[in-house]
């Protein structure tokens, strides 16, 4: 710890029952050293010492050749296999701190999620002890520029989509957000459709329903799929065709999986996500999965929870789609802004990679139209808008989202 780049890196392992009075002190003081010469990247001895004499001036004589004897191991070189011991020993007495103490908060009453916040101790356990192991990215400029280009990724079924965003990615993470009965649900279904038939084969697209009924979900599945009203679902259903031409599709029947969640929390969440072995999975709504109930603020619970999912995604190399409802104020309005989600103005959308706002007017005009907005793009397409700013129809009979035809497009224009 006497460079600045591992102490920061050690201090958090630290507790009052891992080291000692004499250690604690002197790494207190290392940090007192780090803030008063910011531009010392090692601490330097003959400043240190003077200065430590100084900032406690009270040590008694028999206290300080305790202090006396860690200068001076701490001054020897430190080689890999000692500090790899040393931060593998830290690692686990921190592990083992965590997890008593949060059966004692269990034990008392004072956690609910036992088994998360052991699962989460466990996480910062594999990070410290693998943290030098991690290795800076390496990737080629001519690769990443390629990857852009190639079109690699799901591809969305709207074509103005498709234009303003390259294809989804393990790790890419977005928020969907729509007034209530404007169509958001069809236009999840419509867009999912499209794209779980994409994934890798021993893949599947998980949406976790957290409002209605999940059952109520299913239908819409294959209206949008299969392209069909309901009277149509019904003639081939009674046909005994409908779940084959399902199949044909989406190549089988439980490529998307619809899970309610109702009162879950987000380890409960992520079990399930792992269980099923999803690589795209639709968060509906994720304002509503427990967890994150000890923050200040609602707005700051949202944002918690929004860049918890954010991590799981690039953790278990998954994509994410979460729901979010738009406030009152983006009522009518076509095009809402970014701000517009509820209960956050910019919380839920520093933890996405990609915003998309479906907008409808209250006017009957345009009573089956929506209105596609892209407002954040992290994927924005390399030739195409970063906004669309799109009209678009809305089937809701066979809950289907479509681009308008070129000549109307154009004409709207």
């Amino acid at each position: 710890m006497k460079q600045r780049k591992e102490y920061a890196a050690l201090t958090p392992m630290l507790s009052e029952k891992i080291v000692d009075d004499v250690t604690r002190a002197l790494i207190q003081n290392f940090g007192r050293y780090y803030e008063n010469y910011p531009t010392h990247e090692e601490i330097d001895w003959p400043t240190f010492v003077p200065q430590f004499l100084r900032w406690n001036p009270g040590i008694k004589p028999e206290k300080l050749k305790e202090f006396g004897a860690v200068f001076k191991q701490a001054m020897l070189p430190v080689d890999e296999d000692q500090r790899r011991n040393v931060v593998n020993d830290l690692a686990e007495l921190g592990l083992g701190t965590e997890i008593a103490n949060y059966v004692a908060q269990y034990e008392e009453g004072e956690l609910d999620d036992l088994f998360g916040s052991i699962t989460e101790a466990q996480d910062r356990y594999k990070k410290r002890v693998g943290f030098k192991l991690v290795k800076f990215i390496d990737t080629s400029i001519d690769t990443l520029i390629n990857e852009e280009f190639d079109g690699s990724g799901l591809q969305w079924r709207l074509q103005c989509l498709r234009d303003s965003m390259r294809g989804l990615r393990p790790g890419d993470f977005g928020i969907v957000g729509g007034r209530p009965d404007k169509g958001k649900t069809s236009f999840i279904a419509s867009e999912l459709t499209a794209l779980a038939g994409q994934l890798p084969s021993d893949k599947n697209a998980v949406w976790l329903n957290n409002e209605g009924p999940g059952k109520r979900i299913i239908p819409r599945l294959y209206q949008a799929a299969l392209d069909f009203n309901m009277d149509e679902m019904k003639i081939h259903s009674q046909a005994g065709q409908l779940q084959d031409l399902y199949c044909e599709k989406l190549g089988r029947l439980d490529r998307i999986r619809v899970i309610d969640i109702h009162g879950l929390d987000k380890t409960q969440v992520e079990i399930l996500l792992e269980d099923n072995k999803a690589g795209l999975a639709v968060f509906d709504m994720i304002d509503n999965i427990r967890g994150f109930g000890d923050a200040a603020r609602t707005d700051l619970g949202l944002e918690k929870m929004y860049q918890h999912q954010r991590e799981q995604m690039v953790k278990h190399e998954c994509i994410g789609m979460a729901t979010s409802q738009i406030s009152s104020e983006g009522d009518g309005m076509m095009f809402p802004t970014m701000p517009m989600l509820k209960d956050s103005k910019t919380g839920k959308q520093g933890a996405c990679d990609y915003q998309i706002m479906i907008g409808a007017s209250n006017d009957q005009l345009y009573a089956g139209s929506r209105f596609i907005g892209v407002v954040k793009n992290k994927l924005r397409h390399p030739t195409g808008p970063s906004d669309p700013k799109a009209e678009v129809l809305f089937d809701a009979p066979r809950s289907r989202y479509r681009d308008l035809p070129l000549e109307i497009a154009g004409a709207s224009e």
